[in-house]
């Protein structure tokens, strides 16, 4: 398939899933107006970020759907579930408070439903060696739901990173951590629709590589992990489960919003997510050096360069994990000829060597992400995980 054709395929995946949700909100809307009962409302809060002095979050409210799912699901159970996450009833217009850390906002979601905190801190956060602060997000009672006499509440992690931090890192996730055959759109599509966060794979060695990179040069650091992705948010809930199921280091998800129909300015950030989310990310934290990681599947390395081009000398190096298409590979490799910090690699250890040569990651980061390519995974996490 040539890049005409592919750049075809997904602008009609794009559009098709966005006539799909506007379609769904057409029939949900008429049946709301024949004085059916909604579900109960559920805020999906995720993971945010920001500094001792600002916050930087966002979420969802929907209506449930009670999606739950585990390793014994089948291909049909899965679809069901993608079904409902991409059927999502979106609750327009609707206040909500966030409470942090001695900090209280006031909000109100869009028209599809997502709310976005983008803010100072009123109140500072004081130094700590903790890089993880809890954030509770609540519709009181009185707005909720008209069905409900409780306050609907949800609690999600945002990431601070301080002292102990030596450099950040920022990484895609399809085909760069977890296998998606996303240059195969018929593989791709079986993946994300018939299986589940249990059923789908990470690279051999990903998890303890980037924990080797969590922990730094010397083993102890703490640095700050961010993935960002092209899929939509809709699927947020399955890549946060299958982060958790592997082990991988917790980080802020970045996803975009597949409603972007009629509207130029959400049209153009559609397609520059990745940019725009890692040049946000990049200034928000202007005295860190980062790591750049993606595959050749997509357009990572001319965006990574783009960024490493605007900010010089603040990209440590750019990993770009090649996948099984050779054209592509042999682009990278024109680009990388260019750039002296970007490496086409094969797999996990190639990253470690690298990254272990050049003071990234500790002797003991490199072990390990030898040893996880031999031995059961589950063995080694004790070895990965940490108090944060």
């Amino acid at each position: 398939m040539n890049e005409q054709k592919r750049n075809g395929f997904k602008t009609t995946l794009s559009g098709l899933l966005t006539l799909a949700e506007e379609g769904i909100d057409r029939v949900k809307n008429r049946k709301w107006g024949k004085n059916t009962h909604p579900s109960p409302l559920e805020i999906i809060a995720y993971t945010g970020y920001g500094t001792p002095e600002h916050l930087y979050c966002r979420g969802r409210i929907l209506q449930s759907k009670g999606i739950v799912t585990s390793a014994k699901d089948s291909p049909w159970r899965n679809l069901l579930n993608t079904y409902h996450r991409f059927e999502s009833d979106e609750v327009p217009h609707h206040p909500l408070q966030i409470h942090y850390e001695g900090n209280t906002f006031l909000l109100q979601t869009d028209e599809e439903g997502y709310f976005k905190l983008d803010s100072s801190l009123s109140s500072s956060l004081q130094p700590s060696n903790n890089i993880w602060h809890n954030a509770r997000f609540d519709l009181p009672a009185a707005v909720a739901n008209t069905q409900q006499h409780q306050t609907v509440s949800a609690y999600s992690q945002m990431l601070v990173p301080n002292h102990l931090a030596d450099y950040g890192v920022i990484s895609d996730l399809d085909d760069t951590l977890i296998k998606s055959n996303i240059i195969s759109k018929t593989k791709m599509l079986y993946l994300a629709l018939f299986k589940n966060a249990y059923t789908r794979l990470a690279f051999r060695g990903a998890p303890a590589l980037y924990w080797a990179l969590r922990k730094g040069k010397n083993g102890s650091s703490k640095n700050p992990i961010f993935y960002v992705s092209n899929s939509p948010w809709n699927l947020y809930d399955m890549l946060d489960e299958f982060m958790d199921i592997n082990h991988i280091p917790k980080g802020p998800i970045l996803l975009r919003d597949f409603g972007h129909a009629g509207n130029d300015e959400l049209s153009a950030a559609f397609k520059q997510h990745k940019y725009n989310e890692t040049v946000k990310i990049l200034e928000t934290y202007p005295n860190l050096p980062f790591i750049l990681i993606g595959d050749s599947g997509e357009k990572d390395a001319d965006t990574y360069l783009q960024v490493a081009r605007q900010f010089p000398g603040r990209i440590l190096c750019i990993y770009i994990r090649a996948v099984n298409d050779k054209k592509r590979a042999q682009r990278v490799q024109q680009l990388a000829k260019a750039e002296t910090n970007m490496l086409l690699i094969e797999d996990s250890l190639d990253i470690a060597k690298h990254a272990q040569l050049n003071g990234f990651i500790h002797k003991q980061g490199l072990h390990l992400v030898n040893q996880s390519l031999y031995i059961d995974r589950s063995s080694l996490v004790d070895f990965w995980l940490e108090e944060e």
